[in-house]
């Protein structure tokens, strides 16, 4: 498939995409909206796991690209099983809305990160900080 953009790009739009989405959430009003809200939020998840895993297997030697997929893999599992945890501590805490906005702002943190991490790229910058996936 030709892309229009570079996968790292993508990565920052669809994490950004999440993290407002959550955010929107954050403000839901009602049942109905929240439910929408978190709807929206669904559609970023699966097309942001999937460029994860180009850009393991774009950047990986060809030899490695299984041992990048599978720190893809463990780094999604990880941050999920992590986030359930801090979400379930913080929900009997703070409002639900204030939890969804917490956790649509490290989105947007993670966003920013990863667009910054692609527009060096693209310039030309951090290719040596790559890290290299070795058996």
């Amino acid at each position: 498939m030709a892309w229009r953009s570079a996968a790292g790009v993508r990565l920052a739009v669809q994490a950004a995409g999440l993290g407002l989405a959550l955010c929107g959430a954050a403000l839901a009003q009602g049942l109905a909206t929240l439910a929408v809200a978190v709807a929206v939020a669904g559609v970023f998840v699966s097309p942001l796991i999937t460029t994860a895993y180009l850009i393991a297997d774009e950047t990986a030697a060809p030899e490695a690209r299984v041992q990048a997929g599978a720190w893809v893999n463990t780094a999604v599992n990880a941050g999920g099983t992590a986030g359930t945890a801090a979400a379930g501590v913080l929900v009997g805490w703070l409002p639900a809305g204030v939890c969804f906005a917490v956790t649509g702002g490290v989105m947007m943190l993670t966003a920013l990160a990863v667009a910054r991490r692609a527009t060096g790229r693209a310039k030309g910058y951090g290719k040596s900080r790559t890290p290299e996936v070795t058996r």
